[in-house]
C-alpha cells in the first residue's frame, strides 16, 4: 500500500491574505459606533414580565422592542409632566 504525505490546509489568515492580494476581498472598515444601542438591564416582577410578554406577543413584537417602546412612551409622558410642573412653578 502506498502512503502519501498529508498536506495541511492553509490557515485562515493565509487565505484572507491571498484573497486580498487577488483583489477579491477589500480591507475591513471600522464600524460606526456613534448610534449603537447599549444594553440596559430592567427588573420586572414575574407578573409584570408575563404581562409584558403577552402584550408583545399580541403585537407580534419582541419583548425587548415592547419594553423599549413602553420606556419611550413613559419618558415622553414624564418629560411633558416635568415641563408642566416647571411652567406652573414660575
Amino acid at each position: 500500500m502506498m502512503q502519501t504525505a498529508k498536506t495541511s490546509a492553509p490557515s485562515f489568515q493565509a487565505l484572507v491574505a491571498a484573497n486580498r492580494a487577488a483583489g477579491r476581498l477589500s480591507e475591513p472598515v471600522a464600524p460606526d459606533n456613534s448610534k449603537k444601542m447599549q444594553l440596559a438591564g430592567m427588573r420586572l416582577l414575574p407578573a409584570e414580565l408575563e404581562q409584558a410578554k403577552a402584550l408583545a406577543d399580541a403585537d407580534e413584537r419582541s419583548l425587548a422592542w415592547f419594553c423599549r417602546r413602553m420606556y419611550l412612551r413613559g419618558l415622553e409622558a414624564y418629560m411633558a409632566e416635568q415641563s408642566g410642573t416647571a411652567a406652573a412653578a414660575q
